[in-house]
């Protein structure tokens, strides 16, 4: 049995949040929806795979995401932060004590981003 996985954030920036997991991590849109009583984009990575994507819905509930953060690994972290724009607030990379390094980012609603190298 094979699975993949979605994340989904429910927001009220439904385009800021797009436009920075777009810019950020080059996702694509892989499937969009626009009604007037429902409006969402689900993204996913360019390479294809199909092994893990985020919706990103628009919804009035305000939600409080501490303890939340989305990990994506990276083979090459330098490269990765190389190519941010100066505007991305980071903080990192950091190296943790089981060898790994991370970088620690915030999406538009607070959510908590770890781009990381080594380790699982």
């Amino acid at each position: 049995m094979a699975f993949s996985l979605k994340t989904k954030i429910t927001t009220q920036r439904l385009d800021e949040t797009r436009n920075y997991y777009v810019r950020v991590f080059d996702m694509v849109v892989a499937e969009e929806w626009d009604s007037p009583e429902d409006r969402g984009v689900i993204l996913a990575f360019r390479d294809g795979r199909e092994e893990a994507f985020l919706e990103i819905y628009e919804g009035e509930a305000a939600h409080d995401f501490s303890g939340l953060s989305l990990q994506f690994k990276t083979g090459d972290l330098t490269a990765f932060v190389d190519s941010l724009d100066p505007d991305v607030e980071r903080r990192g990379p950091v190296e943790r004590p089981w060898g790994s390094h991370y970088l620690y980012l915030s999406d538009p609603n607070g959510v908590a981003i770890i781009v990381y190298e080594g380790g699982l």
